[in-house]
């Protein structure tokens, strides 16, 4: 993995917006996918009946240590210290439902996880800025997929899975090779937020396999 903060810049919403928007294209994007999943038994049951409910309990930005939805993210260079290592990383703000500051942390890239979410490999990054018992001092990331800019070439929205906590080891047991995370069904998810509706609604429509829509099924009523 090589760290590349550009497609990290910019701002990001919750997938918990897409999960609780109920704009009438993405409710038949939604419905779409709960019909598609019915036909995979495994998926089925893991969904339990409905892929809006699942992954409203697997994606909810709430934790344990924070108790609020996190509407998003606004993530910019960081600060010049004068190091490669020392500038892997990026500036974030963490934003509520309301886009209103919640915080504002400098993360620098600590090293990379071999099995997170996914089980695929994530950055751990450190809040180089975070005092004792902060909710937001470790944060545990995707790398973002597709990158930023394929959006400009057709493709997906870009988005990633994350975890935070106050302590690496409220989210990772073990160490080395061994190490897993805690929390392998906790999946808050960010999407690059100059996403369409069209887009937005594609993403839901890809997470279940269906095909991209070329234009939205429900014209807007403006």
């Amino acid at each position: 993995m090589d760290f590349n903060v550009n497609d990290w810049l910019g701002d990001w919403i919750s997938f918990e917006h897409l999960i609780n928007n109920h704009d009438p294209n993405l409710d038949r994007a939604w419905k779409d996918s709960t019909n598609a999943m019915r036909s995979k038994p495994l998926f089925a049951i893991m969904m339990l009946g409905d892929a809006r409910r699942f992954w409203a309990k697997a994606c909810k930005t709430s934790g344990n240590e924070w108790r609020f939805r996190i509407g998003g993210w606004h993530i910019e260079q960081p600060s010049a210290v004068g190091d490669d290592d020392a500038v892997a990383g990026f500036n974030l703000t963490w934003l509520d439902e309301k886009r209103t500051p919640i915080t504002t942390h400098e993360y620098r890239l600590d090293h990379v996880h071999d099995k997170g979410l996914e089980g695929k490999p994530c950055y751990v990054f450190h809040a180089s800025d975070a005092g004792a018992s902060d909710p937001f001092a470790v944060l545990i990331a995707m790398e973002p997929m597709p990158e930023r800019s394929a959006l400009r070439h057709g493709e997906l929205l870009s988005h990633l899975h994350f975890q935070y906590a106050s302590d690496e080891g409220e989210l990772i047991k073990g160490t080395g090779k061994q190490a897993t995370l805690r929390h392998r069904m906790w999946y808050p998810t960010m999407c690059a937020a100059e996403g369409t509706l069209l887009d937005q609604c594609n993403i839901v429509r890809a997470l279940h396999h269906l095909q991209a829509w070329r234009e939205l099924p429900v014209p807007s009523s403006d």
